[in-house]
């Protein structure tokens, strides 16, 4: 079972995601979204290569995936097959610029 690491900036992200998911849905729709994110990296855990490679990151190295967690976000990942280690590198609001992300991961 692969290591799952979360960047300071996906761990930012997952909290801003939680605490505007109260302020615009509810505390109980953000607590689920704040759980499938959680399973989400479970799942990372045992399946690391299950993500579709990001179609705004091909070309990049390493091989970026992602996951959805709804329509609107996703997790952004990476997979060290070496070392099997899976970080998490960011969560993605999918209605910023795609610009913005190879921006961000690049950073």
């Amino acid at each position: 079972m692969a290591t799952v690491t979360w960047t300071t900036r996906a761990k930012e992200m997952r909290k801003k995601l939680y605490v505007d998911g109260v302020r615009d849905f509810g505390p109980l729709t953000a607590k689920k979204t704040y759980l499938k994110t959680e399973t989400i990296a479970d799942d990372l855990a045992k399946w690391p290569t299950s993500g579709h490679p990001e179609q705004l990151l091909l070309g990049e190295s390493p091989l970026y995936r992602a996951r959805p967690i709804n329509d609107r976000f996703r997790i952004i990942y990476w997979y060290d097959e070496e070392n099997d280690i899976v970080s998490i590198e960011d969560i993605w609001d999918t209605k910023r610029s795609p610009e913005n992300l190879t921006r961000r991961i690049k950073a």
